[in-house]
């Protein structure tokens, strides 16, 4: 019986023929009432007699057919009407918001389709989200990265120009701490005579006094780190927290924690310790790979330090002036001490230093400065024997070692050398008064002024700054 209804009504109905029954109801049939109620009714009513209930049930009829035909009409136009201010609801941003569908004709049809379509937009929506959060993360990556590739450049160029270890440590703690949000970094070292762990580099922590003690070698994480050569990690994904890796956590005041042993040829030289306060926090692989390779920059500087000090250590000539080095002739003249002293003769020690060369630097510029040291240093060349060796030990300060030569043999190689420096034409551009540089003297002898190295430099350095301060007082 349902299905039967279903089809003789006009809801299953095309919009087109719902259309066309509207209008003939409200049209068509009325006029047609119309025209048969004049023809049958009012003409013969003027010939007959005029018929009331006739006339008011003919009246009755065209109503009822007029009033279907305006309910019909407004089932049409009153989910179009309503269907539109959804629409515009739905264009305003609302997309939450879905069409009402009264029926099958259609209407209902666009009802359907503008539904489909909003959650099509919806989805794309979504999508379009998802991907945006997605590029933010890829874009965060990259400058992580991008970052990190500056901090190797720049970390390589301190390398690269021989800058001290800790200056080198103190940037990789800093690179490291900034690819993410400030992490606390520190970097420790091993002491080989001390077995300990001690500490070089270290950026934004609190409680710096207590985090400073060196560590021992094999104990707690870090000292354990440094002997299985095993990266250390606690992150989300750390099943249980014992309690030495709590005690971490509250000793460094972090949460997660990345430890790594720094390795050069398979032997730990320090340990690296980099973590965060964020909460269920994993470290990725591609975390893990980008800290790596500044645990290997960091390698690279111990390898490299190492090797400036083994190379310092075997130096023994200055570079400018082709002289030997401080170090040297310290070592030479303790040798020739110990000689003299078997077998009772004498051992000079000569020290020199310019006059006004500080001066001289400031107005020719350290160019000019390095060329006359240069000229100075063949003076003093020139007026030695094979015999005797001779250095620069500082900026502008010579010493010369004379073997089997007393004070007084001494005093006159002095007087040869200073003569030789103040005939010496320095910079023939410069001013008159800074063509030419002076010298002051000091000499020392084993055993009368001491009967160690130390003790004939002390002694030679003190009769320079005698020499230079009788000077002064002259010109005065």
């Amino acid at each position: 019986m349902g299905k039967f209804f279903n089809r003789i009504s006009l809801i299953p109905k095309p919009l087109r023929y719902k259309l066309m029954i509207a209008f003939t109801l409200m049209s068509i049939i009325p006029l047609l009432i119309c025209v048969y109620f004049a023809t049958n009714f009012i003409f013969p009513a003027y010939k007959e007699g005029f018929n009331m209930e006739s006339v008011s049930f003919v009246i009755l009829i065209t109503l009822v057919i007029t009033i279907l035909g305006l309910n019909l009409a407004k089932g049409m136009v009153e989910p179009i009407v309503q269907m539109a201010l959804d629409a515009k609801r739905i264009a305003g941003g609302d997309l939450e918001h879905a069409i009402k569908i009264t029926g099958e004709d259609e209407i209902g049809d666009l009802g359907k389709s503008l539904n489909s379509m909003t959650q099509r937009i919806k989805d794309n929506i979504a999508e379009l989200r998802n991907y945006g959060e997605r590029t933010k993360e890829i874009n965060f990556e990259i400058n992580k990265k991008v970052l990190a590739l500056s901090g190797l450049l720049q970390i390589g160029s301190l390398i690269s120009t021989g800058a001290e270890l800790k200056a080198i440590m103190d940037m990789l703690a800093d690179k490291i701490s900034h690819m993410e949000d400030s992490n606390p970094t520190i970097i420790y070292v091993i002491n080989e005579d001390t077995n300990t762990l001690e500490p070089v580099s270290l950026v934004n922590f609190k409680n710096t006094e207590t985090i400073k003690r060196p560590l021992i070698l094999g104990r707690g994480i870090l000292g354990t780190v440094a002997v299985e050569l095993k990266d250390f990690i606690i992150d989300r994904n750390t099943a249980q927290i014992s309690h030495e890796m709590e005690a971490l956590r509250q000793h460094y005041e972090i949460k997660n924690a990345l430890v790594m042993p720094i390795l050069l040829h398979d032997k730990c030289k320090g340990v690296l310790l980099t973590g965060n306060k964020v909460d269920s926090y994993v470290y990725s692989k591609d975390d893990l790979e980008l800290i790596r390779v500044f645990v290997k920059q960091a390698a690279i500087a111990l390898e490299n330090d190492a090797l400036i000090k083994k190379a310092e250590e075997l130096e023994v000539v200055d570079d400018l002036t082709g002289l030997y080095n401080e170090k040297y002739i310290n070592e030479r003249l303790e040798d020739e001490i110990k000689r003299s002293i078997i077998y009772q003769r004498p051992c000079s020690f000569l020290m020199l230093k310019l006059g006004e060369f500080e001066f001289y630097c400031s107005q020719r510029g350290r160019m000019a400065g390095e060329a006359a040291l240069k000229k100075v240093a063949k003076s003093i060349a020139d007026s030695l024997t094979p015999v005797d060796k001779a250095a620069r030990f500082a900026d502008d300060e010579f010493a010369i070692v004379l073997p089997e030569r007393n004070k007084k043999e001494a005093d006159a190689i002095s007087l040869e050398i200073k003569k030789k420096i103040s005939d010496l034409t320095v910079d023939s551009k410069a001013d008159i008064a800074l063509q030419k540089l002076n010298a002051y003297v000091g000499i020392s002898e084993n055993p009368i002024d001491g009967t160690t190295a130390l003790e004939l430099v002390q002694k030679a350095r003190q009769r320079v700054k005698d020499a230079m301060a009788l000077q002064t007082k002259k010109n005065a």
